[in-house]
């Protein structure tokens, strides 16, 4: 089987079109969400699929042939090779005489050529074993009955007939070609247009053999020849397109689902977040347009029984990053402080009524203290000249 890279050229530009194709794809899932990064990728297959279809539909109608090959003759100058194609008909009666025929002119040397014609799903199941088995049995039969074993051999292929032949063409070089086809399509036979086929893609004499259940072989004239290269080429690009557009209509439906199904978790992902973040913040303790207190010396009995200045509010709930006013009432003749040093926070309340501004940046709850001497027990006892924020 010949590789699908022909050259250098052609592996580098297949791989640089792999990287233009996959590049896309990659940017649009590092840059966007999952369900762009698959509308991306279904794009560039349908671009893909397209062009494969473009291509097939090409060969089918038999436009894609390369460039025409004529074979260096092998041998002596009087020796004669002569490849015979055939499947379904290498039973004929006509066909088996016209090999015996041959193999009897001195020099000549046949080569039976059996394409097993297995088709894409048999491949794809692994279902090759059968007809390679029918073709062996087809070319047992040809070969007992025609003799000659130093002058005819045989071969059977698993690939497509005009790639078969064409690797066939590397080995022994035919001089000559016979294709043995009827004139419809069996499932187990060559295409009556693969003569026409094989006449333009090699430059050596190609004869076509027709054979109908019951009757003799005949040779087609120009105008049938093109007709089958017509009708069978246009049936089978008209089956492929058809299959083809089977095919990227159930791709793109598996697609769009995949699309719809990732785009319904990422919405469902952010409807669970917003609710956990909603649940979160409700389940937070209620936070005050403005927190009004006092400070007042010698306003709240201690355990001992005695006074100690106080704060009347010593306990701050706050959100983190919004301002929180506190409106206080210094009642005292001295200034004193709200001062949290792991929060950032250090507020100098001045006798006398005045707002101030609360800011903490980050959550957590944090101890505060007057740092005014004053009390000195209440500065250490929250509940008095001390307490905690509480920011969430």
């Amino acid at each position: 089987m010949r590789s699908p890279f022909h050259s250098e050229q052609e592996a580098f530009r297949f791989l640089l079109l792999l990287i233009l194709g996959l590049l896309p794809v990659v940017l649009a899932a590092a840059l966007g969400p999952t369900w762009l990064a698959l509308a991306v990728l279904a794009v560039v297959l349908v671009i893909l699929a397209a062009r494969v279809a473009q291509l097939r539909m090409r060969k089918l109608r038999g436009l894609a042939l390369p460039v025409k090959m004529a074979p260096p003759h092998m041998g002596s100058a009087a020796e004669r090779r002569v490849l015979v194609v055939a499947n379904d008909t290498l039973g004929e009666e006509a066909l088996l005489r016209e090999i015996e025929r041959l193999a009897c002119v001195p020099d000549t040397h046949l080569l039976l050529l059996v394409p097993a014609l297995i088709s894409p799903g048999a491949r794809l199941t692994g279902a090759i074993d059968g007809l390679l088995d029918q073709a062996r049995v087809r070319l047992k039969t040809a070969l007992d009955r025609v003799g000659h074993g130093l002058v005819v051999a045989g071969e059977i292929s698993e690939a497509d007939p005009l790639q078969a032949i064409e690797d066939t063409f590397a080995i022994f070089a035919p001089d000559e070609v016979i294709v043995s086809t009827r004139s419809e399509r069996a499932a187990s036979g060559l295409e009556p247009r693969l003569a026409g086929l094989v006449r333009e893609r090699f430059a050596v004499p190609v004869r076509h053999l027709v054979f109908e259940p019951g009757s003799a072989a005949r040779e087609p004239n120009r105008d049938t020849e093109a007709r089958y290269r017509h009708e069978f080429g246009d049936a089978a690009a008209r089956k492929f397109g058809l299959k083809a557009l089977a095919g990227a209509g159930i791709l793109a439906a598996v697609l769009m689902s995949m699309v719809a199904l990732v785009q319904s978790s990422e919405r469902e992902e952010a409807r669970a977040a917003s609710q956990a973040a909603a649940e979160q913040i409700a389940a937070l303790p209620p936070v005050a347009k403005m927190v009004v207190l006092k400070v007042i010396p010698e306003g709240k009995r201690g355990p001992e029984g005695e006074k100690h200045d106080e704060f009347t509010t010593t306990e701050f709930v706050v959100r983190a990053g919004q301002p929180q006013e506190l409106r206080i009432d210094n009642t005292d003749e001295v200034p004193h402080s709200i001062t949290a040093p792991e929060a950032g926070v250090n507020i100098v309340v001045m006798p006398g009524t005045h707002t101030y501004t609360l800011l903490v940046k980050q959550p957590g709850r944090f101890l505060w203290f007057c740092t005014f001497r004053c009390d000195e027990w209440a500065m250490q006892h929250p509940g008095y000249m001390s307490g905690y924020i509480t920011v969430s």
